[in-house]
């Protein structure tokens, strides 16, 4: 009962720490590459997080301007991670190969120190600008939380989206 409790506390410490420093965006899935989830600035530091279907994949476009230093992380909840869950992002572009920039898988550790997220992929590629196709595709299902940007929103949660994020993870 103990390590349950203990678990849960780091699942709402790493949950507000997450909303406080990233744009929370519970994400629904955009299965269709003609009509990807559409992020408006890349820069802004954004935590997208979506359940993923095996075979499924899911789409995300933006515009950056030329010479854009680019931020991504790939963040798994430690038990989706435990039971294989490795999803992989895919970055379609100007400047990048016809194959796209697969980014390299990574095993830096629990995320903040805690037992919730394991980071599987981290990156910042310079971008030549235009506009970009960002494919999360997996194998297996899971949940993952795919971190966008560096500068820090001036809004970071509401009470619904933080209770959104929350069923997710819990479920």
């Amino acid at each position: 009962m103990l390590s349950l409790i203990i678990w849960y506390w780091h699942l709402m410490t790493l949950l507000v720490r997450l909303l406080r420093t990233h744009l929370a965006v519970v994400h629904e899935g955009t299965p269709d590459p003609g009509q990807p989830y559409i992020i408006a600035d890349i820069t802004l530091a954004q935590a997208f997080y979506a359940r993923l279907s095996a075979g499924m994949a899911d789409y995300y476009r933006f515009e950056v301007a030329p010479d854009t230093c680019m931020t991504l992380s790939m963040l798994v909840p430690v038990r989706h991670y435990q039971a294989g869950f490795r999803p992989v992002i895919a970055l379609h572009g100007p400047g990048l190969s016809p194959d796209g920039f697969i980014l390299p898988s990574t095993d830096e550790g629990m995320r903040a120190g805690t037992t919730l997220y394991q980071r599987t992929q981290r990156a910042n590629p310079l971008l030549d600008g235009g506009q970009y196709l960002m494919t999360v595709h997996s194998d297996t299902d899971g949940v993952y939380c795919l971190c966008v940007g560096q500068r820090e929103p001036q809004e970071y949660a509401d009470a619904a989206t933080k209770a959104r994020v929350q069923a997710l993870l819990e479920s």
